[in-house]
């Protein structure tokens, strides 16, 4: 038995069939203008008459009717039993014998060509997997196994002689009245049969049979589709114009306006589809555009035109790629060490760096205050510890605030902890170490310390993973000042020397350049006040003046009844006693106020005089908000329904309680950024880019614009550039990435490999599959490949060294119990932060940045030391009631787990849910007709086969969320339930699959309307148990392609390229879009204080602008840091950023003293 699912591509070695003919040719049809308008008004007649007609048919038998609706017919009436023929049935040849007609009769050049009329048509495909299935005209030899379509009919001549013909085969569709003089095809559309092929017999279509105007409605829009695409590429070449996909985002349709006026067939046409963005139509119809294109330019180049490259054979930009899918992944030789040991090391080539690559990777490295000696080298080791170097009791007296010391592990002394895990390369003795606060007297003598700990990269992401640097130190958030056990002066056992924001060629025993926040999971650059407990810090102790401000705006928990948070203006802030109160100006949503506005955006509010009071409990987060004109377009990120937690406002509540425009802007509130202003962008690198979804939610974020792409996948790359809002300064690389590393490694740079120093942003998510639990087997060639990319990430992050980063992936990448020493995140971490790179790694659902999908990602931030690290996107929106608390991984400590899900006690908005996405799409059942006027992609991604159709059609769609276990459950009979049972096609026995059945399967799932869509993937496998629930809750059919997409985030007036399959493999390849934006907003946000920290003026005025408090656009006041007297008194020298590289270089920072007598009882850092 074939294949259930038959994957839908595009035949591109389609035969081109000369089928159009010059209406003066034929001689049933006059040469004239108004021959044109009456053929006009005779298929507008069909179309209402057929409109008018009844819904059903019906076969009576006695009092007994079956009345079927036309869209539930797959197949004509008369493969239906009993059928009565309305007129008397003839074989072709014998109906054409009554006619007088023979097609061994030519006809000479003036005699024109012979037509029949045909009626009461039906159009079908007949193989084993679609038997006798209706089929729209326009999908002919559109893909494979399409070549063979037959009709159905009633030949007439002119009404005359009525005959009936049945499984007439197709060869050729002829469409004629192209040319700007004509308005539409009007009737001028014929059939000829494969009988007939060789003669000059044709067969003009009439009135289609009931059941067939659904198809026959479509064929006919995008057969005018196909006339004036025709007629537009010609105009253009005689222009001397090249068509591209972008002509049809607005030009093709103005141009329409402009040659055809407002003619009544071209306004019938138009109002068909709802946008002037042509770009999806074109895509969706283009085996049939480009086949009647070749038709009509006979004799002429049709390579002319650009649009054929980009959306035909995906040429315009060429395949650079010169080795083979499993090739070595070609990494730096920092990487190759770092993940040579994993089970994909073997996969990996350390690709030699030129001289010149190298040279400009190293000024990269000194203009951000990256590592420099990043070569291989042996274990890490820590021998210096066993050293005591004296009398210990010599040692203690000596110590002073600001010494690193060390001492035992608990676990050393108690065996109240588990066994501490180590990395495989350590060598050397596990101790503690500690920066010294405070030097307090016992009461009985002696003296004991509170410290800040320092972290062990095995304390950190970095697990049991190969760390390049045995001596690197980072300074933690956890100090003793809350715990009971204090350090005595017998438990400390050497005073240690600290590089401070030094690297690995330091000369102490060890450096330390950042700082590691555990419960961030989360690695930042170190600073002044890091030195200093936040217990001891005066500045860090006394931060409310900074943090509350009046003007800034908050999501307050309003109801605390309720779930949901409330966006606040701060009028004021107010002490009493110990305590705070903030009064607050309510920002009312407008749909709640407004009867006029019910639908008005989630994100939309309405300025209001209603104030509230609370205390800082009270607040949930930040948001922004922005004032627009009522009548101004809402420019992303305001336009994306709260995405990022971004509110606008148009109107206020007046004093008689109304909602009025605003007229001017209150000048109090503290707006969000203004999008319209020009900042100084990043230009990234988009790795792994596929369709660009991810690329363009980072753009839309305000702060990145990518000017370099890297896929293998053409379609997708093809995709990418047809949305791309700056082609011109786009340029994409079609390969592997490791001929792009490659290009690069040698110093090849080129318009599509950048030069070294050149790119400011890499991001990329890696192929999935080697690490989804989707995948059945992980251990395959083509698997470990798969993993090996996120070395090949690291490796361009390590070539490139750009300002900021962003890896995405799959929960699978966090390490299981079993395969703890086979983390690779782990091993990514330690490539990046050993480089220098400050990191977060954090947990995000796409459905609590407002994706109507249940998607979960693990994301990797980073950024050089001379950046602020980009923040975790804040949940705006509520998870549903079933969602369960979900960590993954754990430490070597074993108290701290890798990630985790996050829960807000109260989010602005509630998550969406499956129905949302299909808001404004009209049905079409089972999606035989494959074609939708108004939403071209809102079609099905595999056509759905006789026993496919059969089994889907089984499942009720009542209650919902049904599938194939439950409804076995007492619903299907036995023999409904054999239908699911598939034969093997290499043992020819049956299939009887119970894990199907079992009670975690989801085979053909319906899904809930009122809850999240699964996460979507690159094909559809309703019979899968893993993800099978992906079949419509009302429907007979799976998600269409436009379904797919909206959950993915993807706008409307984006195009996909490709096949219905390659569309939904984009698709499904893609990275969420609202969580893009989200991460495209965290990075604005970071690197907007960056600019405004940066001593570069030039550079940081545009975003400076866009900030100004109180202005339009103004959002927080990032002023110089200060440091406090109190910090400098405990400060090691800290090398400020700018020139830290030159001063490491030729400086020995060791651990400071304090110069100020304190008190005997109590020395500390103050």
């Amino acid at each position: 038995m074939r294949s259930e699912l038959e994957a839908s591509e595009t035949e591109h070695e389609t035969p081109v069939l000369k089928e159009t003919l010059d209406s003066e040719d034929v001689w049933a049809c006059e040469n004239d203008s108004a021959s044109c308008q009456d053929d006009s008004s005779q298929c507008s007649e069909t179309l209402r008459a057929s409109s008018s007609s009844p819904s059903v048919f019906s076969e009576e038998s006695s009092n007994l009717a079956v009345e079927i609706p036309d869209f539930q017919l797959s197949s004509p009436r008369s493969c239906y039993e009993p059928f009565h023929p309305p007129a008397p049935p003839k074989s072709e040849e014998d109906a054409l014998r009554c006619f007088g007609l023979s097609v061994q009769r030519q006809s000479s050049p003036s005699s024109g060509h012979f037509e029949l009329q045909l009626d009461e048509f039906a159009v079908y495909l007949d193989t084993e997997n679609y038997p006798c299935e209706m089929r729209c005209l326009h999908h002919l030899y559109a893909r494979p196994g399409y070549s063979n379509f037959f009709f159905d009919g009633i030949l007439s001549n002119n009404g005359q002689g009525k005959t009936f013909v049945k499984r007439i085969p197709i060869s050729a569709v002829p469409v004629g009245q192209y040319g700007l003089q004509y308005h539409s095809v009007g009737n001028q559309i014929w059939l000829q049969s494969t009988y007939c092929g060789q003669s000059d017999i044709f067969y003009k279509l009439g009135l289609p049979a009931r059941e067939y105007r659904r198809f026959f409605k479509a064929f006919l829009w995008v057969a005018n589709l196909a006339k004036h695409f025709v007629d537009f590429l010609v105009f253009m070449e005689e222009k001397g114009t090249r068509v591209t996909i972008r002509h049809f985002q607005s030009a093709f349709g103005d141009w329409l306006l402009v040659v055809h006026g407002d003619a009544p067939d071209l306004m019938d046409w138009l109002a068909q589809h709802a946008s002037n963005d042509f770009r999806t139509s074109v895509n969706a119809n283009i085996s049939f555009l480009y086949k009647e294109y070749r038709g009509i330019i006979t004799g002429r180049e049709y390579g002319y035109h650009d649009i054929w490259a980009e959306i035909w054979d995906f040429t315009k930009y060429p395949d650079l790629s010169t080795g083979t899918a499993q090739e070595p992944t070609v990494v730096t030789d920092y990487v190759y060490h770092r993940f040579s040991d994993l089970p994909f090391g073997n996969r990996l080539h350390n690709f030699p760096l030129s001289r010149r690559a190298s040279e400009l990777r190293e000024r990269a490295s000194l203009k951000h205050g990256l590592e420099l000696a990043c070569a291989s080298h042996g274990p890490a080791t820590s021998s210096f510890v066993n050293k005591t170097g004296g009398d210990i009791s010599d040692i203690t007296r000596a110590i002073k605030p600001g010494d690193t010391i060390s001492t035992r592990r608990d676990g050393e002394v108690s065996r109240s902890m588990r066994r501490r895990e180590l990395p495989n390369d350590f060598a050397g003795v596990d101790r503690r170490f500690a920066l010294v606060q405070k030097v307090c007297e016992r009461s009985g003598g002696g003296r004991y310390f509170e410290v800040l700990w320092y972290c062990r990269p095995s304390d950190t992401l970095c697990g049991l993973m190969k760390y390049p640097w045995g001596n690197e130190l980072f300074l933690s958030d956890h100090c003793s000042c809350s715990e009971e056990n204090k350090i005595q002066d017998c438990e400390a056992l050497r005073v240690h020397s600290v590089q401070f924001r030094g690297d690995s060629t330091t000369t102490s025993e060890f450096f330390c350049r950042q700082r590691y926040l555990s419960k961030e999971k989360k690695w930042i650059a170190l600073d002044d006040s890091d030195l200093i407990c936040s217990h001891l810090n005066p500045r860090l102790q006394d931060a409310t003046s900074g943090k509350y401000r009046p003007g800034d705006t908050f999501l307050i928990h309003v109801n605390l009844a309720s779930s949901t948070s409330e966006a606040c203006e701060l009028i004021s802030v107010n002490t009493r006693g110990a305590g705070i109160r903030l009064c607050f100006r309510k920002l009312l949503r407008r749909s709640n106020v407004d009867s006029t506005a019910v639908t008005s955006a989630r994100n939309e509010l309405v300025y209001s005089n209603e104030s509230i009071e609370c205390d800082p409990s009270g607040i949930v987060g930040k948001c922004h908000v922005r004032f627009f004109a009522h009548d101004e377009n809402i420019p992303a990120p305001y336009n994306r329904a709260g995405v990022g937690g971004y509110f606008y406002i148009t109107h206020r509540v007046s004093p008689a309680g109304l909602c009025v425009p605003l007229r001017s802007f209150p000048s109090s509130l503290r707006q969000g950024f203004d999008p319209a202003v020009v900042i100084s962008e990043l230009r990234g690198l988009d790795l792994f880019c596929g369709g660009g979804n991810f690329g363009r939610g980072l753009e839309e974020g305000g702060a990145v614009r990518m000017s370099w792409a890297n896929d293998c996948n053409a379609r997708a790359i093809h995709t990418y550039m047809a949305n791309c809002s700056h082609p011109n300064l786009m340029s994409p690389f079609l390969g592997s990435i490791d001929d792009f590393q490659r290009e690069a490694f040698s110093g090849n740079f080129s318009k599509s490999v950048p030069t070294i120093g050149s790119v400011d942003f890499i991001s990329g998510g890696s192929p999935c599959p080697g690490f989804s639990t989707l995948t059945n087997d992980r251990t395959t060639d083509e698997q470990r490949k798969n993993q090996s990319l996120v070395a090949a990430f690291a490796s361009c992050v390590d070539l490139y060294r750009p300002k900021y980063g962003l890896l995405e992936n799959v929960p699978g990448i966090l390490p299981s119990k079993a395969n703890r020493e086979q983390d690779v995140l782990g091993q990514f971490m330690c490539a990046i932060v050993g480089i220098g790179y400050q990191a977060q790694v954090f947990y995000l659902d796409a459905s609590s940045c407002g994706s109507a999908q249940r998607r979960s990602r693990v994301f990797i931030s980073f950024a050089a030391p001379n950046y602020k690290l980009p923040g975790k996107p804040q949940q705006t929106h509520s998870h549903p009631p079933e969602t369960r608390y979900t960590s993954l991984g754990k430490l070597p400590t074993r108290r701290h787990v890798l990630v985790e899900r996050d829960f807000l006690r109260a989010t602005p908005f509630s998550y969406s849910v499956a129905r949302q996405v299909s808001s404004g799409l009209p049905k079409i059942h089972n999606g035989q007709t494959d074609t939708c006027i108004a939403f071209p992609d809102h079609r099905l991604a595999r056509g759905l086969t006789k026993g496919l159709k059969a089994r889907i059609s089984l499942i009720p769609n009542r209650p919902w969320g049904m599938n194939l276990r439950s409804a076995s459950r007492g619903i299907l009979t036995p023999a409904e339930r054999g239908v699911f049972v598939t034969i093997n096609r290499k043992t020819s026995k049956p299939n009887t699959e119970p894990h199907k059945l079992d009670r975690q399967s989801t085979a053909y799932g319906r899904l809930y309307p009122n809850q999240l869509i699964g996460a979507i993937t690159t094909m559809q496998l309703p019979n899968d148990r893993k993800h099978g629930r992906q079949l419509h809750w009302d429907e007979n059919r799976g998600l269409s392609v436009m379904e797919a997409r909206r959950a993915q985030g993807f706008p409307d007036d984006e195009v996909i390229l490709g096949t219905p399959a390659e569309q939904y493999k984009i698709v499904g390849n893609s990275v969420a879009r609202e969580v893009a934006l989200a991460l495209g907003l965290s990075i604005r946000e970071a690197w907007a204080e960056s600019c405004a920290d940066d001593q570069d003026t030039e550079a940081a005025k545009p975003l400076s602008s866009s900030l100004a408090t109180g202005a339009l656009g103004g959002n927080a006041d990032h002023g110089p840091r200060h440091t406090s007297a109190a910090e400098a008194s405990i400060r090691t020298r800290v090398i400020p950023q700018k020139r830290r590289r030159r001063a490491t270089s030729r400086m020995l920072v060791v651990t400071g003293r304090a110069k100020e007598k304190c008190p005997p009882e109590c020395i500390d850092a103050r």
